[in-house]
């Protein structure tokens, strides 16, 4: 049954009764909308994680000397510890000092 209150307004009782172009158009809509959402989180999101301001080659090439720098003084730290404790091990342990940190 369709009850008409305004000439330019169609209210409809059941869902059936609304023309299947208008609910199309509707969900349609509702797609659409979800669509631009989404796209819109993924560019915010984005620009978030990106790398701001780009990073460059030489940027990269001196973090990782660096980085090989730090690493060879963890290395020969733990050579050192390494041929402290051979030491210890190899003679009278109750007579050793410790090894120093």
């Amino acid at each position: 049954m369709i009850a008409q209150e305004h000439p330019q307004f169609t209210l409809y009782d059941a869902e059936t009764a609304i023309p299947r172009y208008q609910r199309a158009w509707v969900w349609g809509t509702v797609a659409l909308t979800v669509l631009l959402c989404g796209a819109m989180t993924g560019w915010l999101l984005g620009s978030l994680f990106a790398t701001y301001p780009p990073v460059s080659m030489d940027t990269g090439v001196i973090n990782s000397t660096a980085l090989l720098a730090r690493q060879e003084a963890v290395n020969e730290q733990l050579r050192e510890r390494i041929a402290q404790l051979d030491h210890t091990l190899a003679g009278d342990v109750c007579n050793q000092s410790l090894p120093s940190r």
